[in-house]
């Protein structure tokens, strides 16, 4: 008789899915089939990324301003979020609305901690997949 083999799961690469985390919040999960779960991401992370910019103006997101460590620090928790983040900073050289008092340090809190949340993302991504242990599967032989 012949065995019957074991079904071959649809393997994506995972540091595709790490990537396309990165880029674009939620697009990871989305890739890899969890549709709902990537569309709330993306929804959460975009929108309080966005309430940010609104409250404090896209110059919070400043590579010629990186003196300090704690700048430096904003900045690269900023790039964390992917894509929204490299528009705002490619749109410093326009003339944008700007910010000021208080809401520049509030749109700044609210854009990195977009960017933290996203690099949680990211990690449930990549984590859960690259620990699993894979299953074996016992086959019963009949006599």
């Amino acid at each position: 008789m012949a065995e019957s083999q074991p079904e071959q799961q649809d393997i994506k690469p995972i540091y595709l899915a790490g990537i396309l985390a990165w880029l674009v919040p939620g697009a990871g999960h989305w890739y890899l089939g969890e549709h709902f779960r990537g569309g709330v991401i993306c929804v959460a992370i975009c929108g309080i990324f966005l309430l940010g910019v609104t409250l404090g103006g896209v110059e919070i997101i400043d590579p010629h301003n990186i003196e300090t460590i704690t700048a430096k620090a904003w900045f690269y928790d900023q790039l964390i979020c992917g894509v929204p983040s490299v528009i705002g900073m490619l749109a410093q050289d326009s003339d944008a609305a700007m910010g000021f008092g208080r809401g520049v340090d509030l749109g700044r809190l609210y854009v990195g901690v977009a960017g933290l949340l996203n690099l949680l993302c990211i990690m449930d991504v990549l984590m859960p997949r690259l620990v699993r242990q894979p299953t074996r599967q016992t086959t019963t032989r009949k006599a």
